[in-house]
């Protein structure tokens, strides 16, 4: 869809940079999406050239990429554009996604209090994954991930936890991907990331042992969305110390049931 949309002439004259070009064009194209939706009944080019202020030729050639990607609707037998019904899809996965926020925060404000760590919830983003929610732990306030930031899957524990739940046949095309998967201690070798998802895989839950910050470990455990599919974390992280023995197991039984509660409620929610 992007490259259709950069495809169409630079109105900003030859001297206009290639990524200034490209904004431009971006702009525009939100700009009639941005019209759009202030008309549900429709319209056709001349009356959006008139909304925006652009030629016709430029609204058309604009409306006719947007209508490749699917974005906009053309109704043939009045000329009118609408929004197409595929932000119907871009709707339904932003509302998974505020669900899936609101619906845990009571969990993991209770998850902070029966471990008192720091409490993440994290989204998979292509090869890594976002921090969306942080909830400070009461003792020590873990900041080496804080929301919006974005980590790859090989590093820290929630990220972790999402590259284990990865399809076989996913994990194999990431796997595959030439990237270099340092951590503090050195760089991951294939075999090394595999071995990484196999015991998660068989425990439940990843460990992250002082990757991000000298000090300091973290556990996580993948979450499935309203699809059904893992595209959600829940980690703790705090002193390293208390991330042995028998702490560690108590540790990672209570992240356990704290995504088997969101899992729950998430699941009853469809």
């Amino acid at each position: 869809m992007a490259s259709r949309l950069l495809e169409l002439p630079d109105e900003g004259g030859s001297n206009a940079s290639p990524d200034g070009s490209q904004i431009a064009v971006i702009g525009k194209a939100a700009q009639v999406l941005e019209a759009l939706l202030l008309r549900p009944e429709g319209a056709a080019p001349t009356q959006l050239a008139a909304d925006l202020a652009i030629n016709r030729s430029t609204a058309f050639r604009l409306l006719t990429s947007l209508e490749r990607g699917r974005l906009v609707d053309r109704d043939p037998e009045t000329g009118r554009y609408r929004l197409g019904l595929r932000f119907l899809t871009f709707g339904d996965a932003v509302r998974a996604r505020i669900d899936v926020v609101n619906i845990a925060d009571p969990v993991l404000r209770q998850l902070r209090d029966e471990v008192r760590l720091t409490v993440y919830l994290s989204i998979r983003n292509e090869w890594g994954a976002v921090c969306l929610k942080r909830l400070a732990g009461p003792e020590v306030d873990v900041l080496a991930w804080k929301p919006g930031q974005w980590l790859p899957l090989h590093r820290g524990a929630g990220p972790r936890a999402l590259l284990a739940a990865l399809p076989d046949t996913e994990l194999e095309t990431y796997l595959a991907e030439p990237m270099n998967r340092t951590t503090r201690s050195g760089a991951l070798t294939v075999d090394d990331v595999r071995q990484m998802v196999d015991i998660t895989r068989t425990r439940g839950w990843s460990l992250n042992v002082e990757d991000l910050t000298p000090g300091v470990s973290s556990i996580g455990v993948a979450l499935q969305d309203i699809s059904g599919s893992a595209q959600y974390s829940i980690s703790v992280a705090g002193l390293a110390s208390r991330f042995q023995g028998s702490s560690l197991d108590d540790i990672a039984a209570a992240v356990m049931a704290a995504v088997s509660r969101v899992a729950a409620q998430i699941d009853g929610s469809r």
